[in-house]
C-alpha cells in the first residue's frame, strides 16, 4: 500500500509540472547549531518510507497537545510601520481544515502577531518563541521574506524591542525552532519570498532544529487555498510531495519553486522520514533533537522575485 501511493504521489507530481521540471532530492550533513559543518551530497532516492523506529522524543517535559499549532500571517504592510507590498490570506482555510480535523492552537494576524513571536528568549531577551512559535509541534508564518529573514506588516512597539527587530527576524541571529526555549516545533511552514533559497539553507533554516521545514526556492504567489490543500494532500501522499504538489501552481504566469527540507541524527533516518512524514499525522513525526543530516526536495521553476543577489554570508546545501 505505501509503494502504491508513493508512486501516486509521483505520478500526481508529474502532471502539476506538466513533464517538464521534475523534483530533485539531496541529502547532506552539516552542524545542528549554524553553518560551520561542511555540506555534502548523496544519492539515492527510494520511494518507500517508513517512520518505525526512526527516533522518539524525549525531553521529559509534559508536551503540547500533538495536533496543535500557532499560525502567523501579515497581509496589511500599509502604513503600520514596516515596509512591504499588501498579500492576500493564504492560512485561513488552512487553520480550518486543521480545526475540523481536532487540531488546536493559536491564529494570529496583523497586529496580533509580531517577530518575537519567532525569537528565541536565549537568543534575544525579549524573545517569546517559547509560548508562540516554538510552543507547538506545527509552527507557520505567512507574509513576506527574504534569505535569512521573514518580515511583518505590523511594527513591534513594545518596550524592550530595538528598532532592527520591530519588523523582521533573521534566522541565524534570532531564530531557534525546535530548540533553547520552548523546542517543540517539529514542522515549520513558511510561505514567504526566498526564505528556502537552497544556496542559504546551511547558515539560515538549518540553524533551528526542526524536523521538516516547507518553503520556497523563489519569490511565490500563494493561492488562498494552497496551505489547506497541502494539508489534505498529505493525508494520502509524503509531505514532500504533497507541498509541491500543492504549492508549485501560481495565480498568473510562471510557477513557484517549493522546498522541502528534512533533519534527522542520521542519513537512514533523514531519508526515511522525507520519504514518508506526513502532516495529517504529525504526531508519528518525530523531534529532530540535536540533528545534523538533512534530505530536501524540491523543484525549480526559476528565481521568480529576482531572490538574488545571494549575500556573501549564506552557505548552502551541496550542489
Amino acid at each position: 500500500m505505501v509503494r502504491f501511493i508513493e508512486w501516486a504521489a509521483v505520478l500526481a507530481v508529474g502532471a502539476v509540472l506538466g513533464g517538464c521540471v521534475d523534483p530533485d532530492t539531496g541529502v547532506g550533513q552539516g552542524s545542528s547549531t549554524g553553518w560551520t559543518g561542511t555540506a555534502s551530497s548523496g544519492g539515492g532516492d527510494g520511494l518507500e518510507g517508513s517512520l518505525d523506529g526512526v527516533g522518539v522524543d524525549e525531553t521529559g517535559v509534559d508536551p503540547p497537545a500533538e495536533r496543535s499549532f500557532f499560525i502567523a500571517e501579515s497581509m496589511d504592510f500599509t502604513n503600520n510601520g514596516c515596509i512591504g507590498t499588501d498579500v492576500n490570506d493564504v492560512t485561513s482555510t488552512f487553520r480550518d481544515a486543521l480545526i475540523d480535523d481536532g487540531w488546536v492552537g493559536t491564529h494570529a494576524v496583523e497586529g496580533q502577531t509580531a517577530p518575537s513571536h519567532f525569537i528565541d528568549p536565549m537568543k534575544k531577551p525579549f524573545g517569546l518563541d517559547a509560548w508562540a512559535g516554538d510552543s507547538t509541534p506545527l509552527a507557520v508564518y505567512a507574509g513576506h521574506g527574504w534569505m535569512d529573514f521573514i518580515h511583518w506588516g505590523t511594527a513591534d512597539d513594545s518596550p524592550g524591542v530595538p528598532r532592527n527587530k520591530r519588523c523582521k527576524v533573521k534566522f541565524s541571529d534570532d531564530v531557534r525552532l525546535g530548540a533553547m526555549a520552548g523546542g517543540w516545533a517539529k514542522a515549520v511552514v513558511l510561505m514567504t519570498s526566498c526564505t528556502g533559497r537552497l544556496a542559504c539553507y546551511e547558515s539560515s533554516l538549518a540553524t533551528s532544529d526542526t524536523t521538516q521545514t516547507f518553503a520556497f526556492n523563489n519569490s511565490p504567489r500563494i493561492w488562498g487555498n494552497a496551505a489547506r490543500w497541502f494539508y489534505r494532500k498529505s493525508k494520502h501522499m509524503a509531505n514532500r510531495y504533497a507541498w509541491l504538489e500543492a504549492m508549485d501552481d501560481r495565480p498568473g504566469l510562471g510557477k513557484n519553486s517549493p522546498v522541502v527540507y528534512t533533519r534527522a541524527m542520521n542519513r537512514p533516518d533523514a531519508l526515511a522520514i522525507h520519504r514518508a512524514a506526513r502532516l495529517a499525522d504529525i504526531e508519528l513525526i518525530p523531534s529532530a533533537n540535536g540533528t545534523t543530516w538533512y534530505a530536501y526536495t524540491w523543484v525549480d521553476h526559476g528565481l521568480r522575485g529576482k531572490c538574488s543577489p545571494v549575500p556573501e554570508e549564506c552557505e548552502g546545501v551541496d550542489d
